[in-house]
């Protein structure tokens, strides 16, 4: 590879003088003892070089040379051969990066969408509430058969007995289902409610009387 001075090397790189000293103060560009730099040194930090540029820097390095000096040569075809097969491995070595950088976001930007998604259906899913415990059913309690006597007293009875255990009251058709009767027991709790046996409170819902009432 050829020896470029700083201007040059900047021109053959498309980068600035400035670009060149901060990659040389930070260790990453290194130059040669009389302050040039390698063009195999630019290729290897990355730098893409352009071959036309680097022949007119060749033939501008050489009208300005001291007599002094050696006059440089311009590289042989072999040698600019050599540089163009590096460039262009460069470049598709560049064009690989870019279209698996490409193939990455495309990858990202599919994942992103799919836990969008995701989190989208969770969010339209309905909550349904807890179902409430089934409520407990009231098994009809069964009571002894009334003694040999007047029916109704019997049936009697056994009402107060019934909402003696439910001191909160109950409904006819309530005392109907525990007392395991088929017939309507309202007219029944009304006649009670008359002599007194039985009170009434809230909406057809009965309790049992004051103690100190016998049934006749």
């Amino acid at each position: 590879m050829a020896l470029l001075t700083i201007s040059d090397a900047a021109r053959v790189a498309g980068v600035s003088c400035v670009t060149l000293h901060r990659y040389i103060k930070a260790g990453k560009l290194s130059r040669s003892p009389d302050g040039r730099i390698d063009t195999a040194e630019l290729l290897r930090i990355g730098l893409v070089l352009q071959p036309d540029t680097v022949l007119q820097s060749y033939i501008l390095q050489r009208d300005v040379t001291p007599s002094a000096t050696p006059p440089v040569t311009a590289p042989d075809p072999a040698t600019l051969q050599q540089l163009i097969t590096v460039l262009q491995r460069e470049l598709d070595a560049a064009h690989a990066r870019e279209a698996a950088a490409r193939e990455r976001e495309a990858l990202l930007l599919q994942m992103l969408s799919q836990v969008q998604q995701q989190n989208q259906r969770l969010l339209d899913t309905p909550r349904h509430a807890p179902p409430h415990p089934p409520r407990p059913t009231r098994t009809p309690v069964e009571r002894p058969a009334a003694p040999p006597g007047d029916p109704r007293g019997a049936m009697r009875r056994r009402i107060l007995a019934l909402l003696q255990d439910h001191p909160e009251g109950l409904t006819p058709a309530e005392i109907r289902t525990l007392l395991g009767v088929e017939r309507n027991l309202a007219d029944t709790c009304l006649g009670m409610l008359r002599y007194g046996l039985v009170q009434r409170v809230g909406r057809g819902r009965y309790v049992a009387a004051e103690p100190g009432r016998h049934v006749d």
